[in-house]
């Protein structure tokens, strides 16, 4: 007898869908594949991600190509799946204004991840993508904590308490 093998369907949303919402997609869907399906949006998406974002992706052979900016717009309606999960990024009150948003179909938890943005990380180029490498191993711990958890906790009752806990520690740039 098989036993049915549930997907859960992620969204990360940032401002601009440069870097952190591209690292977290791009490492969930690694980290958690077959398990989980990754995506993410901006809600004022930039034209390009960020150059030291997709260094680090390819730097561990994470194939690029299908990356790519998007709108909220890009990831609603017909193109919305069901996310089980909305994890914003952002503490900026765009990301943040979407609640339990009716126009996500049915019910997604959503929490709250708030992490800074290395595009405001200042400095030499060294200095830059050491922010990017200090983001980028922060979400893999969260992110591989996450994919790790068992059916259980992700369909428990706690289940967002959990998360937002999880997201609680803080990630600060040097200066």
């Amino acid at each position: 007898m098989t036993t049915a093998f549930r997907v859960y369907n992620v969204l990360f949303l940032g401002v601009h869908n440069t870097a952190r919402s591209i690292l977290a997609e791009a490492l969930l869907n690694r980290l958690g594949a077959g398990r989980f399906e990754a995506r993410s949006a901006g809600f004022d998406p930039a034209p390009a991600i960020s150059p030291y974002a997709l260094a680090l992706l390819e730097k561990i052979n994470y194939k690029t190509d299908r990356l790519a900016t998007k709108s909220m717009v890009a990831v609603m309606g017909a193109n919305d799946p069901g996310y089980d999960f909305i994890i914003r990024l952002s503490p900026d009150r765009r990301a943040n204004s979407i609640g339990r948003a009716p126009q996500f179909v049915g019910t997604p938890i959503v929490v709250d991840w708030h992490l800074p943005d290395p595009l405001d990380a200042l400095g030499s180029s060294g200095a830059i993508a050491a922010a990017y490498s200090d983001l980028f191993n922060h979400l893999a711990a969260r992110l591989d904590a996450f994919a790790n958890l068992p059916a259980s906790v992700l369909e428990g009752g706690d289940i967002q308490a959990r998360l937002e806990h999880m997201g609680g520690e803080s990630l600060r740039f040097a200066a």
